[in-house]
């Protein structure tokens, strides 16, 4: 039962951060799956897919709007600054490289190889900046 409007935008918006995290982590499964079939291009493009899923979330739980890749940089750039994490926009802008791929697969296996432990970290820090009640799986009730 809701008690008005505001419990209804409040879940919706709760269910939108989940999607994305959903998102984050099936890419990422798929990322690891890609790379096993040796697919590097695959593999640094899903990467890149879960990374973006992941500030997604942070965005949709902050009620900002990143519609385009440079309005989710410029998100990842806002919040480096206000948490005085500046590495993000370093680690940010390394994963850049890897969604290159995704027009012109030039990435080597060792490169994607040498990619992982930064997306694996970009992708913890923005799930640390949501609350744990948000990591869990639950169901859809889109």
């Amino acid at each position: 039962m809701t008690t008005g409007n505001g419990d209804t935008v409040y879940h919706a918006l709760l269910n939108e951060v989940r999607k994305h995290v959903a998102h984050s982590r099936q890419y990422l499964d798929n990322a690891n799956t890609a790379f096993q079939d040796g697919e590097a291009g695959k593999a640094g493009e899903l990467l890149w897919g879960s990374v973006g899923q992941a500030f997604h979330a942070v965005a949709a739980f902050r009620r900002r709007n990143v519609a385009s890749h440079r309005a989710l940089k410029n998100f990842v750039i806002w919040i480096g600054n206000s948490t005085g994490d500046s590495s993000l926009r370093d680690d940010f802008e390394a994963m850049e490289k890897s969604h290159d791929n995704f027009y012109d697969v030039t990435h080597t296996t060792e490169d994607v190889v040498d990619i992982i432990p930064t997306a694996n970290r970009l992708i913890d820090r923005a799930l640390l900046l949501l609350p744990p009640e948000l990591l869990e799986d639950s169901p859809s009730r889109d």
